[in-house]
């Protein structure tokens, strides 16, 4: 009955001299039924299915027959039945399949930033999840497959640096899953992809699991690419980050100087993931490694991303926080104080005081404050950090956790000190 209503109605387009209405409803069977940003839909890519110009017209025919809706969620959206979209792919001719899946994709992949960087959570972004696992599902030639599998994975490497990192892991890991059959398990973004899915799993505090992957990942990349591989050094970035978290620190430290060597070499000093990299060792030094010769000039990394990258930079921004954390271990408390009240003032104009990353910095200026004597804006402060990540993060996860446990101490100390 639905199959039979709605050819109807597109026969109707057809007469009416609507054709473009009948392709946009073909083309959003390419889509998921969640909600669906109005503004994919408006890019010059739509062009290699109908007219750009006749987008609106198509989309006002479909809304009058009541065939989608507009809604909005915070963005504003088209949104169709789900029933209706499966009736309408299974009727579509096949020999315009190649064209919607490629115009489809297109138009995800414009929607995606082409340089993902830290931010606010972005709703849009999570809006275009389901579309990217949907068109994964419908599955596509092999050279398509890449494609949309690349930019599900730029996509969950946005939404990760947004903070979102269940729909990060969830966009990730389901591109894996749903690519590997048609492009392999062995092919690069397929591996990517698998990689992401494990940063991913790192922030969600599943540590065993992330550990895992990203060990099985940065294997089969070093086998396949090479140890200085640009691909293999990311697993690797990210593979050092869960080893300095289960205890592993020595094992970390190796593969992250080993990661710095292989960036210099591959992309050069002055690249943001190299720098990236070198600001990492700030966090994992101890007071007495800090002091050697062949370390001291780290504490000049600051100064060096905003050289190269800006003073407003991501990395940059990074690298002074991690400054903040050498200077602590340093007993430099009142100029660790200074650089981590800053970063701290940056990270919320920037990011707002909730960010993850804004949350880590704050903990630090308690851990400084306690330090200095502060014990009761220490304690007010590491109290407001453990209830923010207790609600974005969860009660039991390990960073919660342990905010909960610097907090126990701050409290337990100061009224023994009393």
């Amino acid at each position: 009955l639905v199959a039979r209503t709605w050819q109807l109605t597109l026969d109707s387009f057809e007469a009416r001299g609507l054709p473009e209405a009948v392709t946009l409803l073909r083309l959003l069977a390419r889509f998921a039924p969640e909600p669906l940003p109005v503004s994919l839909l408006n890019h010059a890519e739509v062009g290699r299915a109908f007219p750009r110009a006749r987008t609106e017209a198509a989309l006002r025919a479909l809304l009058d027959q009541s065939l989608t809706e507009l809604i909005d969620v915070g963005v504003r959206c088209v949104q169709t039945h789900g029933v209706l979209l499966d009736s309408v792919a299974s009727a579509t001719p096949p020999e315009t399949l190649a064209v919607l899946s490629t115009t489809a994709g297109k138009l995800l992949n414009a929607a995606v930033p082409e340089q993902p960087d830290a931010g606010p959570e972005d709703p849009r972004l999570r809006l275009l999840s389901p579309h990217a696992i949907a068109m994964l599902r419908h599955g596509a030639p092999p050279q398509t497959m890449a494609e949309l599998v690349g930019t599900a994975t730029r996509l969950a490497t946005a939404l990760h640096r947004t903070g979102d990192y269940l729909t990060a892991w969830e966009t990730a890991h389901g591109a894996v899953q749903l690519s590997r059959e048609t492009l392999g398990a062995e092919h690069r973004l397929v591996l990517a992809a698998d990689s992401r899915a494990g940063r991913a799993l790192f922030r969600l505090g599943r540590y065993p699991e992330a550990e895992r992957v990203l060990r099985q990942v940065r294997g089969a990349q070093e086998q396949l690419f090479g140890a200085d591989d640009p691909d293999t050094l990311d697993s690797s970035h990210g593979l050092q980050l869960v080893l300095g978290n289960v205890g592993k620190r020595t094992e970390a430290l190796s593969l992250l100087r080993a990661t710095i060597t292989g960036r210099l070499a591959s992309l050069g000093p002055a690249h943001p993931l190299t720098l990236r990299s070198q600001a990492s060792l700030l966090t994992m030094l101890s007071k007495s490694e800090l002091e050697m010769p062949e370390n001291v000039s780290l504490l000049s990394l600051p100064a060096d991303c905003e050289r190269h990258l800006g003073a407003d930079h991501t990395v940059t921004l990074g690298a002074r926080h991690n400054h903040a954390w050498a200077l602590y271990v340093l007993h430099q408390l009142h100029e660790a104080d200074e650089e981590i009240r800053l970063v701290s003032e940056m990270y919320e104009h920037r990011f707002g005081a909730d960010y993850p990353i804004a949350l880590s910095a704050q903990q630090l200026h308690a851990r400084i404050h306690y330090k200095l004597g502060n014990v009761e804006a220490a304690v007010d402060l590491m109290d407001e950090v453990v209830q923010k990540r207790a609600s974005s993060l969860g009660p039991d996860h390990p960073f919660t956790t342990a905010s909960r446990h610097v907090l126990a101490d701050f409290r337990g100390n100061g009224q023994m000190a009393h």
